[in-house]
């Protein structure tokens, strides 16, 4: 009788096989959502986490510059501009300090190529060490600063000296590995100062030695052909264009404007202003993407410059915005 039971209860009945089946497929349904929904928190993760990260960066790079526009160390006085020495014509208004920053409302200067959205602002400022030491003194003839060391400064390199009583502008013309940073200057062979040009004053070791930086920021398609920050840097006299932070959009920018007594009275349009002397801020504001698709269940829209965005392919995006006052025109 046991035997014979054994056999009626060998194998699985098909209704058995159904149900097994069904709890099987139970299982997987549940084990593929729960991968689906954790792959999708991580993307959305990964995605902020990029945006935020670029965001910051991008906003460093504006704010720090921002901050420091018209920077010419200790001096007070008018900037004393030798680059035409070497008569390749410096004579654009990128290098001068005197107006330290400089606007396009939806536009762009001759410089800027391949500019996809947003505004486009310029700064200029001499807030970078160069990191040499001048070994002596420097007559106010003299074509040469010698240094303590090597100084490392690329030929070209456009270098700022300055002391409390002036300062000077020039095109370092020596090698990396030289002593000494030197004046490109033209004229008579054998002559001390062949340009003919002084500087404005002798300086002793104690100048500041400075490295120019003269810049334009932009929005356009960068590497991976989404929007990226760019910046054109003329910090060896010639336009060299970089690609800075990927996944900024847009930008936009608006100028604080001050009155006499040196408060922001308005916020305004690079082509509403009227004197940029009178510039005493800068808001920025940027919009980022994620360059990762489907990250969010939905398009987002995003009020952006007082407008609302449609942010395609399921992107993440997020708006940052930030007010930076010009250290030297503040009161």
């Amino acid at each position: 009788m046991t035997s014979s039971l054994m056999r009626r209860q060998r194998g699985l009945s098909l209704v058995e096989l159904l149900v097994a089946l069904t709890l099987s497929l139970l299982l997987m349904v549940g084990v593929l959502q729960t991968f689906l929904a954790s792959k999708q928190t991580y993307n959305a993760n990964t995605g902020l986490s990029r945006v935020q990260e670029n965001g910051r960066f991008a906003m460093e790079f504006l704010a720090s510059d921002i901050r420091n526009a018209g920077y010419k160390g200790e001096c007070i006085s008018a900037l004393n501009n030798l680059l035409n020495e070497g008569g390749t014509g410096y004579s654009a208004d990128y290098f001068d300090l005197s107006q330290p920053v400089r606007g396009w409302n939806n536009a762009s200067p001759s410089w800027v190529s391949g500019r996809t959205a947003g505004d486009v602002v310029h700064i200029k400022h001499a807030a970078i060490s160069a990191g040499v030491t001048a070994s002596g003194n420097t007559p106010a003839n003299a074509n040469t600063i010698n240094l303590t060391a090597a100084s490392g400064v690329a030929q070209g390199t456009i270098i700022v000296v300055a002391d409390p009583v002036g300062c000077d502008m020039f095109q370092n013309r020596s090698a990396a590995n030289a002593q000494a940073l030197s004046r490109g200057a033209t004229g008579t062979p054998g002559n001390k100062n062949p340009g003919g040009n002084n500087f404005s004053h002798a300086y002793d070791s104690s100048m500041e030695i400075l490295k120019l930086q003269s810049a334009t920021y932009y929005i356009a398609n960068g590497a991976n052909g989404l929007p990226s920050l760019w910046r054109v840097s003329f910090m060896t006299g010639t336009a060299i264009p970089e690609e800075l932070v990927p996944g900024v959009q847009d930008m936009q920018v608006l100028y604080g404007i001050a009155g006499n007594d040196r408060q922001v009275d308005s916020y305004v349009a690079a082509d509403s202003v009227s004197n940029w002397d009178n510039v005493v801020s800068v808001r920025i504001q940027l919009l980022l993407v994620s360059a990762e698709t489907n990250v969010v269940p939905e398009n987002q829209v995003i009020d952006f410059n007082g407008a609302a965005v449609t942010i395609a392919n399921r992107r993440l995006a997020q708006v940052f915005s930030s007010t930076i006052g010009i250290r030297n025109r503040l009161p």
